[in-house]
């Protein structure tokens, strides 16, 4: 080949602008199917494909595969950064563990008993219903504040199935949690009290749909796993996870055990940037300059990160819509070593609810017993102006609370680390949510494939929560897919 003078100076040219370096020439590579996201439903989605057959590749921006399950080994092996119960009902779940050979332990940790803190005075459990401080109304007075939601939402559920709020008759509960809680007979006092749990700020512009979901899926939960006379007076989140398994190690063991099965099929470090889609074959473009051909895509990531992503033909309608908008949670935590059990100086219950700076402030009980660990958690606006400040700052002000609030701490605690899902450019949030009258539109429509682009996730959930979740929306896209190409 004879290069002319035009050609070298063209080349030049690309040379100078950088696009003309080998990584953006170089051809893309061809697999079967692209997916985006190697968290749970990612990564389990590409076993299913693998299982059939196909050539897979999964593109994960990160340096670690896992998304929000996250086991945090740079702070202590016993903290779960995000997914940490593997329920009793977790079928797929276990399955997985089961195969990879990967071990479960009986129990996952629950939280101590809490105690309550209002205008920075500490209230005991058994003086709640008649404390002075206590706003709430009638039979409220009664109920925890970290209760309220399971009163006024988990109690009051309208569905039966798990597949119930899918129907079109859900539509009629389509509303926003104020709107819920208001037809329920809720004070004002506590909505204020269940508005300080929410990730997403404000009652009004977060629906109920998701957590009537929840809510039906952990009614079956309990009534197969509520146990006997034993667990009589334990609340409904205790009882399932003295039913539920632990991963030995750490809920990232599986995550990392999917991974290591998979092989070379999974590159970290690939932030996808675009996906073109077409019948004749998707592209898939890559921050890194790499490039993917493929029959089909999987985006297995959480909206608020998709919509980073340049999809074309564009998506429409309501599926857009929830791709632009769905909300997630903000939650910052604060994670504290006890060093002594100040629990047993005061005689009062180990966890606190409070409306200071951290609204759940937990003394994790280990599936062994052990008692080492606090988790001090902000949520919603709230967490935003604690994750403004530096991790030595935020370790501060949850020790400088407590110490305050509960005299019996002081000089008993410690440091361990913080982290915040919403600080990660790569999660930006730690659950999603729905927006008030478009859950309906959005859970029938959002998960559609969209030519030749399918939608895993836990926000893609049918009928599972958590975990489970997640790998049940692999699963059914992976089905899609091998529909589709049969």
């Amino acid at each position: 080949m004879i290069l002319t003078r035009r050609d070298l100076v063209s080349g030049a040219a690309l040379m100078a602008a950088g696009l003309g370096s080998t990584r953006l020439r170089a051809a893309p590579q061809s697999v079967d199917v692209v997916i985006v996201g190697a968290g749970f439903a990612g990564l389990n989605a590409a076993l299913q494909l693998v299982d059939q057959g196909l050539k897979v590749v999964v593109l994960e921006a990160g340096a670690r595969v896992g998304g929000r399950a996250r086991t945090a080994y740079h702070l202590d092996p016993r903290i779960e950064l995000g997914a940490s119960q593997v329920g009793p009902m977790y079928a797929r779940v276990r399955d997985l563990a089961t195969r990879l050979k990967v071990k479960l332990g009986p129990g996952a940790h629950v939280n101590a008993p809490y105690s309550f803190v209002l205008d920075e005075t500490l209230i005991p459990a058994k003086s709640w219903a008649t404390s002075p401080l206590n706003p709430l109304q009638g039979r409220e007075r009664a109920v925890p504040p970290h209760a309220l939601n399971a009163f006024y939402i988990e109690q009051r559920s309208p569905f039966n199935a798990l597949d119930d709020w899918l129907a079109p008759a859900a539509s009629e509960h389509d509303v926003s949690l104020a709107e819920w809680l208001r037809r329920q007979g809720a004070s004002e006092a506590a909505q204020r009290i269940i508005n300080t749990t929410l990730g997403a700020p404000g009652l009004d512009n977060v629906g109920v749909l998701r957590m009537l979901q929840e809510a039906t899926r952990s009614k079956a939960d309990v009534k197969a796993f509520s146990g006997g006379s034993e667990n009589a007076g334990k609340d409904v989140y205790e009882r399932f996870a003295l039913a539920s398994s632990h991963v030995v190690g750490g809920t990232s063991v599986l995550t990392d055990a999917m991974a290591k099965k998979l092989g070379a099929a999974v590159r970290t470090r690939h932030a996808v940037t675009a996906i073109d889609l077409a019948a004749e074959g998707c592209t898939v473009r890559c921050a890194n300059g790499t490039r993917w051909r493929a029959k089909r895509v999987i985006a297995a990531v959480p909206f608020g990160v998709l919509r980073d992503i340049d999809i074309t033909p564009a998506l429409r309608g309501a599926q857009g819509d929830a791709v632009r908008r769905m909300p997630y949670g903000n939650q910052s935590q604060v994670w504290l070593r006890v060093k002594s059990p100040y629990w047993e100086a005061d005689g009062i219950e180990a966890s606190m609810w409070s409306d200071g700076p951290f609204t759940l402030i937990r003394q994790q009980l280990e599936h062994d017993g052990k008692r080492e660990l606090i988790s001090a958690l902000s949520f919603g606006t709230q967490s935003k102006q604690v994750d403004a400040l530096s991790p030595a700052e935020r370790g501060r002000l949850a020790i400088d609370y407590i110490e305050k609030v509960r005299p019996s701490t002081r000089g008993k605690l410690e440091l361990v680390g913080v982290h915040s899902w919403a600080l990660d450019p790569l999660v930006r949030g730690c659950s999603h949510a729905f927006l008030p009258w478009r859950g309906a539109d959005w859970a029938g429509n959002m998960i559609r494939p969209h030519h030749e682009l399918h939608f895993a996730g836990e926000h893609a959930r049918r009928l599972e929560v958590g975990m489970e979740a997640a790998v049940e929306s692999g699963e059914r896209a992976a089905l899609e897919i091998l529909q589709a190409l049969a």
